[in-house]
C-alpha cells in the first residue's frame, strides 16, 4: 500500500502530502487523518514530517518546489555525514534560499540530526504552552481551517468563510445537528481549545455530550460516518456521555491509551505534558487499550468505579472514588492524599497560572482537602498550615520559597 514504507523525507516530498499540511481540503484532511489512524506505527514519521513542512513555509513561501526540497535534503544528509558539530552552522545556501530560509533550514537541520532535544521541545512542545500562557480565549477551528474565537456569553450561529452554518452555539455549549454522513471521506472536523482557567461544553451530532477541561483540546467530526466508528481525539481532560449505538463504538484516541466505549458516563486525563493517561468508569462499561495496539479488540474492560491508568506502557487497573475524579464538572476541586506537584498542576489549569516551586520536598508532600469557592492565595494559605513555606505572586507567576527564619 502506498506510503506504508514512506520515511520522513518520501512524505516531504509527497505534493499530496504537502497539499496536506500547507493548504488541505475536505479531501485531503480526511484522507490523511484516517490514514493515520490505520497506519499507527507511522504517526511518529508522519507528525515528524508535517513539522518540517512547517518549517519550510517560515519564509514565507506558500509551498516549496521538487529542486528545493531536493536541494535541502541533499544538504542535510552531506551535513549529517560530518563528525563535528562545529560546521552545523557554516551553511551555503543555494541561490534558491534567501537569508530567513536559511535560518529556517538551520531549525530544520538541528532537528534531524537530533543534536539539540532543546530545541525540538521548544519550537513544537509550544502548543501546550500556549494553553497556558498565551491565549486566554476558547477558539473553535472549523473544517476550512479558519478559526472563530468563541464568546462564553453569546448564542449564536457559528459560520465558515463560505457563509454555511456549522453548529449553534448556546453560551458555553456547541451543539451540532444530528446527522450522519455516507462514509468516512465525507468527514468534516472541527477542533475545540479551551485554554487555562476555562471550561466549556459540547454535544456531539451523535447526540453525546463532552465537557472540556482547563488546558484541552478535543478533535472531532462534525457529523460522525454511517460505516465506521465514532472517533473523537482528545488531549487534556474530558467527561463523556455517549449516547448508545451497537453498532457503531464511540472511540476516544489520545497519546497512549484509547478508550472505546458504545454508550456510557466516564472521564479522560490524557494531558501531553504528562506522564500517564487515565480512564475513570462512572456507568456503563469501557474497554482500554494501548494507543500503539493495531486493533481495539484485544482491549481491557473496566466496571463503574473503577479506573484504568496507562504509565511506563502498562496499563494497570484500580477502585477509586469516582467523585474526586468528576468533582471539576461540579466547579470543585477535590484532593484526596494527592502529591503537591500533581497539585500545583491542577491549580495551574484552573486558575491560569505558573506556579514555580522552589522546594522540591514539597512536591513529594500529600494532601487532602475539597474546595469550591476558595480563591488561589487561600488555598495556598490551607497548605501552609500544614507544610510552612512562602509564596509570592508577580504577574500571573506564584513562586514557592523556602519560609524564612524570623
Amino acid at each position: 500500500m502506498k506510503y506504508t514504507h514512506y520515511k520522513e523525507e518520501d512524505f516531504v516530498k509527497d505534493t499530496y502530502f504537502q497539499k496536506w499540511i500547507l493548504d488541505p481540503d475536505r479531501l485531503t484532511r480526511n484522507f490523511w487523518e484516517n490514514w493515520v489512524v490505520q497506519n499507527p506505527k507511522k504517526k511518529e514519521t508522519v507528525e515528524n514530517a508535517a513539522r518540517m513542512m512547517r518549517l519550510m513555509k517560515f519564509a514565507g513561501k506558500e509551498e516549496l518546489s521538487a529542486t528545493e526540497i531536493d536541494t535541502m535534503w541533499q544538504n542535510i544528509f552531506q551535513k549529517r555525514k560530518k563528525k563535528s558539530n562545529r560546521n552545523y552552522f557554516q551553511l551555503h545556501p543555494s541561490p534558491l534560499f534567501e537569508i530567513r530560509s536559511l535560518l529556517r533550514f538551520a531549525a530544520l537541520f538541528i532537528i534531524i540530526t537530533g543534536t539539540t532535544f532543546g530545541l525540538y521541545h521548544l519550537l513544537f512542545n509550544s502548543e501546550e504552552k500556549s494553553l497556558k500562557t498565551i491565549s486566554s480565549q476558547i477558539t473553535l477551528q472549523l473544517e476550512d481551517g479558519s478559526v472563530q474565537i468563541l464568546n462564553e456569553q453569546a448564542s449564536e450561529v457559528i459560520m465558515n468563510e463560505k457563509g454555511n452554518r456549522v453548529v449553534n452555539q448556546e453560551r458555553n455549549i456547541l451543539v451540532y445537528d444530528k446527522k450522519r454522513v455516507k462514509d468516512q471521506e465525507h468527514l468534516a472536523y472541527n477542533e475545540l481549545v479551551v485554554p487555562y482557567g476555562k471550561k466549556f461544553e459540547l454535544k456531539l451530532s451523535d447526540g453525546s455530550h463532552v465537557f472540556l477541561n482547563s488546558g484541552s483540546k478535543l478533535r472531532y467530526p462534525v457529523a460522525f460516518s454511517n460505516n465506521s466508528a465514532r472517533n473523537v481525539f482528545l488531549d487534556g481532560e474530558a467527561y463523556f456521555s455517549v449516547e448508545k449505538d451497537r453498532v457503531w463504538p464511540f472511540k476516544v484516541i489520545t497519546k497512549t491509551m484509547n478508550a472505546r466505549v458504545y454508550g456510557t458516563k466516564f472521564n479522560i486525563s490524557s494531558y501531553g505534558e504528562e506522564n500517564e493517561t487515565a480512564v475513570v468508569l462512572i456507568e456503563g462499561s469501557v474497554g482500554v487499550y494501548k494507543a500503539t495496539d493495531v486493533s481495539s479488540f484485544n482491549d481491557i474492560e473496566i466496571a463503574p468505579g473503577q479506573r484504568a491508568v496507562m504509565f511506563k506502557n502498562t496499563i494497570a487497573i484500580d477502585q477509586v472514588n469516582v467523585d474526586k475524579y468528576i468533582a471539576w464538572t461540579k466547579g470543585k476541586l477535590v484532593f484526596i492524599d494527592d502529591p503537591f506537584e500533581t497539585i500545583a498542576k491542577t491549580l495551574e489549569r484552573h486558575f491560569n497560572v505558573i506556579i514555580d516551586n522552589h522546594i522540591t520536598l514539597l512536591n513529594k508532600k500529600r494532601f487532602t482537602g475539597t474546595f469550591t469557592k476558595e480563591s488561589l492565595d487561600q488555598i495556598l494559605r490551607v497548605f501552609q498550615e500544614h507544610t510552612p513555606f512562602d509564596f509570592r505572586e508577580k504577574g500571573n507567576t506564584i513562586t514557592i520559597m523556602e519560609k524564612r527564619k524570623p
